[in-house]
Order: C-alpha cells, then structure tokens, then sequence
C-alpha cells in the first residue's frame, strides 16, 4: 500500500473533503480493506490525511463520518506489512476528534485527539500500554478510496464485544446472543483501572425486544439511566439517551462507548 499506487486506468485521484455530507447509521460505511473507485463514484469519497508523528513517523489516514462516529483506518507507512488498522472514534461536544486504534483482539493501541481544519489535522497520538504522547500533523491527501456500508448482517450483530486500555486500563465487554425473532439476551460489564481497585458499570443479564440494529434499555428501578446499544459491522457503540447516569455505577465506571466485536 505504500506510496498508494493504484492502477486499472486510474490517473486522477481524489480524496474527499473534509466538509463532505455527513451520513445517517442506516447509510454507514465499512471497515473492510480499502479498494479504489473510479471517477463517477466520487461521491463516495472518504477523508484522507497524509503526515507524521513526532515529525519522524509517516501514517495516512482515512476515514467518514456517521452522525458523531468516525469509522476508517490508519497505516504506518515505515512498517513491513503497511497493513491498515481499524480506527474507531466520535466528535466531542467541542468538535474534536477522538480515535482509537483497535488491534483484532478489541485491545486500543493508540489514541488520536485533535480537531480537523480545512487544510490540516493537528494534534496528538498516545500509546495507553506505553504511556508516551506524540505530536501528530497531517495534511490533506488527494486519495480517492471507496466507502462501502457498515450496516451489519441481521445475523451478524450476535456475539461478544470488549474494548481495553493497556494491560490493566479501563475495559469493557458486551455480549448479545439471540433468543428468538426479535429477542435477545445481553449483558455489560465494564472496569475502571484495575491497578487502583477496579470500579465496576454493570448491567445485568436481560432479555429484550429489538429491531434492526440497535435498541434503547432503561435499568430497572433507576429514574433516568437510559441508554441506546446500535450495532454495526465489526463494533458496537453506546451512548447515554438521558445523560451520564449518576450515581448508578462505581465511581468513574461507564458503559458508553466503542467495543469491537470478537466472538
């Protein structure tokens, strides 16, 4: 993938700007390895960026927009292989990105923060396993690569999820096994930094009715803690419908956030 040469006729290339036309969950985009389009599928374009880490690392990365999700990869163009990494993230309320770099077993081997511009993304990259932070600066890259769906297989959605942070960093698991048509038993169980007496989010196995890809669950007995579970191809995300739930989980614990699918 270095270099990004690409064939097949193809002699203009475009990467998508970085004001394209935010998508809806129902039209997402895929995680699989990427492939080149022709010119008449540039609406489908993704969001490229091509620079360094420290000022030594080379990386591209590229990636779209579903409401707040970010879904792409990046690629460390100095390793061997030059294999692509998943990249899941959100905008923040201020704007700013937030990406994490899962590895295949759900573990974050990297966090991106910074908020794009027109004309550059700025900002850093920190490894939770080995607590260093390096300046990251990125340009616009003129790459055209295509944007397949991330709406997931009916069937697709059942299995286990889990996120980590470093060896004994925050993690969380999730798993959604299919009871009947419609139905469905889950559970979720997160942890805070186990070297400092974990903390523990937890709610507890229940059967629910859902539709499509996604369902809204209010814990029992709480007035307000009410959250909505959408799944995607490979990565399932959590947020709070009612705000963060107070008091309802140990002290810094949560259940919001982005698990990879495993099993």
């Amino acid at each position: 993938m270095r270099n990004f040469i690409y064939v097949l006729g193809l002699t203009i290339l475009s990467c998508g700007n970085r004001q394209a036309e935010i998508k809806s969950s129902d039209n997402s985009i895929s995680t699989q390895p990427t492939t080149t389009v022709d010119s008449k599928e540039m609406s489908s374009k993704e969001i490229c960026w091509k620079g360094t880490l420290n000022g030594k690392t080379p990386v591209f990365i590229h990636y779209q927009l579903d409401s707040n999700l970010i879904v792409g990869e990046i690629t460390y163009l100095t390793t061997e292989d030059k294999l692509p990494i998943r990249l899941l993230g959100t905008i923040e309320d201020d704007k700013s990105y937030r990406l994490l770099e899962f590895d295949k077993s759900g573990n974050i081997t990297g966090i991106i923060e910074g908020t794009p511009k027109e004309n550059e993304f700025n900002g850093s990259w920190f490894s939770p396993r080995t607590k260093k932070e390096l300046e990251m600066k990125l340009l616009p890259k003129d790459t055209l690569i295509s944007r397949p769906s991330i709406k997931p297989d009916p069937n697709s959605i059942f299995g286990e999820y889990h996120y980590q942070y470093g060896e004994n960093g925050y993690n969380g698991d999730i798993e959604f096994n299919k009871v009947s048509d419609g139905k469905a038993a889950f559970n979720i169980l997160s942890l805070t930094n186990v070297e400092r007496g974990p903390n523990i989010a937890e709610v507890e196995k229940d059967t629910i009715a859902f539709s499509g890809n996604k369902f809204i669950y209010k814990i029992p007995d709480s007035d307000v803690c009410e959250f909505k579970v959408t799944f995607y191809n490979g990565f399932a995300y959590i947020y709070y419908t009612k705000g963060y739930c107070e008091s309802q989980f140990g002290l810094n614990a949560t259940i919001d956030g982005i698990y990879l699918k495993t099993k």
